[in-house]
């Protein structure tokens, strides 16, 4: 009976040896291929095991992820159209729960706006400084963040700090005229006439005649025009 158990186990060896390469011999490759998928035929099984794992992992991954983002979404959704007393608690919530999308991060930027509407703005000017410091320069909400910055620390009358982050904006394409601007009225406020008046005629000299400067330039000098009696 033992001889007999181990024919029929040779028998059956050899029978799904002979199914994989009659298998490999349909697809007419190589000897040599065929050799080497023989000799590593166990090392081949587990690198496409954990390939598929992978793959599928990584999927499971990115439908999950879609899930987080588009349920954020509804939540800062919900959130801005809560009614003022509850809005700053509901935004919380989103920060709270979904730390990681950029759904958080505007609802962050919102409380820095709701600070500045509610007078708060050294709690304004600090989340505003705050999230700068994770947002790329080359991301549309870092001038934002810069101007709301300057803003909040100029509300705040913090001159020195707020002219940094106008000092910056002004370097921007497209917002230089806020930062001009924002340097010459915190001079004006504190009385440097003479300060906010070169600043003026520095935004003038800096866009020259580019057309798409006009209503800016009409502005600002009209500005001048203004401070020039204060003189």
């Amino acid at each position: 009976m033992s001889s007999e158990s181990a024919f029929n186990k040779r028998l059956t060896e050899e029978t799904k040896m002979e199914k994989v390469e009659g298998l490999l011999e349909h697809f007419n490759l190589p000897p040599k291929v065929i050799d080497f998928i023989r000799k590593y035929q166990r090392l081949i099984i587990i690198l496409l095991v954990v390939i598929a794992v992978t793959v599928i992992s990584l999927s499971l991954y990115s439908s999950y992820r879609k899930g987080v983002v588009e349920d954020a979404a509804s939540a800062l959704s919900t959130a801005l159209q809560a009614d003022n007393g509850k809005k700053a608690a509901s935004l919380a919530g989103v920060i709270d729960k979904y730390g990681n999308t950029t759904s958080a991060q505007w609802a962050r930027i919102e409380l820095a706006h709701l600070d500045m509407k509610n007078g708060e703005y050294a709690a304004a000017a600090g989340r505003y400084l705050d999230e700068l410091k994770s947002v790329d320069k080359a991301s549309p909400l870092y001038s934002l963040l810069l101007f709301g910055a300057g803003q909040a620390l100029e509300a705040d009358k913090k001159f020195a700090e707020a002219a940094m982050q106008y000092d910056l904006l002004k370097e921007i394409k497209g917002y230089d005229h806020i930062g001009y601007t924002g340097l010459a009225r915190i001079e004006e406020t504190q009385g440097n006439f003479e300060k906010a008046h070169t600043i003026y005629n520095n935004f003038l000299l800096n866009v020259g005649d580019d057309p798409s400067a006009a209503q800016a330039r009409s502005e600002i000098e009209a500005r001048i025009a203004q401070l020039k009696t204060r003189m």
